[in-house]
């Protein structure tokens, strides 16, 4: 299953130390955790109303639903929650574990199946909403190279929405198979 957390961060002075926090405590902290595979931090390329974006891949929903989860910090930003807006989570099928996306690569995301014929040379993999804030039914993600992301961020605001990785894809110590 993947999970993704979108927001916004409100404070441009504390951004980079709000950055270090997530990459290094906050992604440790959950990979650490039962059920948690592997996590990847983004950043959108183009301003949208929540452009940091995580995706986590886990076990299974109930990994979001444990004791230990939700003790370690899990759906808060740990002390930064005053500073974090438009933040959503969504749980969705369809994907056991999201592909690393690297350094000369951006993450495309498409909410709307319908709006593919904007990016008529990218293949969208398919993910089904399966739970918690449920903002979208369905979600399109493919990895193109860095040109191609910043054209389709360019010539398709507001439909498509592109990221750059701000990390690399960290694995859990258990790898993809816990």
């Amino acid at each position: 299953m993947i999970y993704m957390v979108e927001c916004a961060f409100t404070e441009p002075a504390r951004e980079d130390a709000w950055n270090a926090f997530y990459d290094n405590e906050k992604l440790a902290t959950l990979l650490s955790l039962p059920g948690f595979r592997a996590s990847q931090h983004f950043r959108a390329i183009r301003d949208t109303a929540a452009p940091y974006l995580a995706i986590h891949s886990i076990r299974d929903a109930a990994v979001l639903e444990q004791t230990v989860y939700r003790d370690a910090g899990g759906g808060t930003f740990s002390g930064w929650d005053d500073l974090v807006t438009n933040w959503d989570r969504n749980l969705f099928h369809g994907m056991e574990v999201a592909d690393e996306v690297s350094a000369g690569q951006c993450l495309v995301m498409l909410d709307d199946p319908g709006a593919a014929h904007r990016a008529p040379d990218v293949t969208f993999a398919w993910l089904e909403i399966a739970g918690l804030d449920r903002t979208t039914q369905q979600r399109g993600l493919a990895i193109v190279d860095r040109m191609t992301g910043e054209t389709l961020a360019s010539e398709s605001a507001g439909i498509l929405r592109v990221f750059k990785p701000i990390t690399d894809r960290r694995l859990s110590p258990d790898g993809l198979d816990d």
